[in-house]
């Protein structure tokens, strides 16, 4: 989890997903991108790099379990991009409710950056966070 709390930002990652890996970023300490091993599976709010259960992906991006992937997520006035390993599979959409494992209900408050760690071994590297200035 991040010391401080962010408003609007960038943020880059890198992930490697186990086979049947499941765990997530959370932004704001309310939203889930959803990071899990959902290669050669169909569309689902629930896939890699989703607004978990909220947004799903408009096509597939996500590579085979055990190889790194990338993430770029932009976060703009509660309306987030998200870019997986090159392919931007949410395009500036609003995401109309907090999801499972929020820290609070409050989607005006800034919040911190946080990985889930309550299910299998995801590993994360190279994160860079820059705050969107307006």
């Amino acid at each position: 989890r991040t010391d401080r709390d962010f408003e609007d930002f960038n943020l880059k990652l890198e992930t490697r997903v186990p086979p049947k890996g499941n765990s997530g970023v959370y932004i704001r300490g309310i939203y889930e991108v959803q990071v899990f091993d959902s290669f050669g599976k169909p569309l689902d709010p629930h896939n890699m790099g989703a607004i978990y259960s909220r947004i799903k992906p408009t096509v597939a991006a996500e590579k085979p379990a055990g190889e790194w992937q990338t993430m770029d997520i932009t976060f703009v006035d509660r309306h987030v991009t998200v870019i997986l390993n090159g392919k931007k599979i949410i395009d500036n959409q609003p995401i109309p409710g907090c999801t499972g494992g929020a820290l609070w209900s409050d989607v005006t408050r800034p919040g911190p950056i946080y990985l889930q760690g309550d299910h299998t071994g995801i590993e994360y590297r190279n994160l860079m966070l820059r705050p969107v200035l307006r």
